[in-house]
């Protein structure tokens, strides 16, 4: 007799992906997020581009950003499965839109359907994060990896929802982190010293890219900033 493998639950399979991510280095949750987006556009123009309820949101909302528009022609592109149909098929939709809005002088006002599904999926991942960081060894892998480093947006969004204890161990964890990284990156600017004889390191190298993705994150979460809301946020 076989036995059934116990199911995976939702929550787990998002602790999974954070930790996977973390084990990546750069914040963790634009990381699953850019994971995400790479799956859920894929699975938009492979699979969903005759689905009624996708084609039916992504009109709905009159398109999708530009940004996005960009990430689905660069991913029709790299991958043969796909190809230029599926685009088409969902831009004819959409271009059909545009004529009759000019005929009929009715503007149109975009809101991106895979936006949309993202801050939904970045929410999933934040609270995730924060409910993980006392009940597993999340915390401890994070730590573990000075190569994993929360943005800034991110790492408040977490702070700010965090009980006392908890939100206090992660801010010296972020802090060590990152003045490593401000080590690095000085190192990295005083190397170039005409005087200096001697190499710069890989970390060094990488350091100003590593500041960038701190500062701002990466992919799609960099162009939206969340307001933390939560107790350990200044109003």
């Amino acid at each position: 007799m076989l036995l059934k493998k116990p199911r995976t639950s939702e929550k787990d399979i998002i602790y999974l992906a954070l930790v996977d991510s973390i084990s990546k280095g750069g914040c963790p949750i634009c990381r699953t997020l850019e994971k995400s987006e790479n799956n859920l556009i894929w699975i938009i123009l492979y699979e969903h581009v005759n689905d009624p309820y996708v084609r039916e949101k992504i009109n709905k909302g009159n398109g999708l950003c530009g940004y996005h528009y960009k990430k689905v022609i660069d991913t029709a592109k790299q991958d043969p499965l796909i190809g230029g149909l599926g685009p088409a098929i969902i831009v004819e939709d959409l271009l059909s839109r545009f004529v009759e809005s000019i005929n009929t002088d009715t503007p149109l006002s975009t809101k991106c359907y895979i936006c949309s599904e993202l801050e939904k999926t970045e929410e999933s991942y934040i609270a995730s994060f924060v409910s993980k960081l006392d009940t597993t060894n999340l915390l401890s892998r994070y730590e573990s990896n000075p190569e994993s480093i929360l943005c800034y947006k991110h790492f408040m969004e977490i702070y700010s929802r965090l009980p006392e204890a908890t939100a206090q161990k992660l801010k010296e964890i972020q802090l060590k982190k990152l003045n490593s990284l401000l080590g690095e990156l000085r190192s990295y600017i005083e190397k170039h010293d005409y005087r200096y004889i001697g190499t710069i390191t890989e970390n060094e190298a990488k350091s100003w890219t590593k500041a960038i993705e701190a500062l701002v994150g990466s992919g799609w979460s960099a162009l939206f900033q969340l307001k933390p809301k939560g107790k350990h946020s200044k109003q």
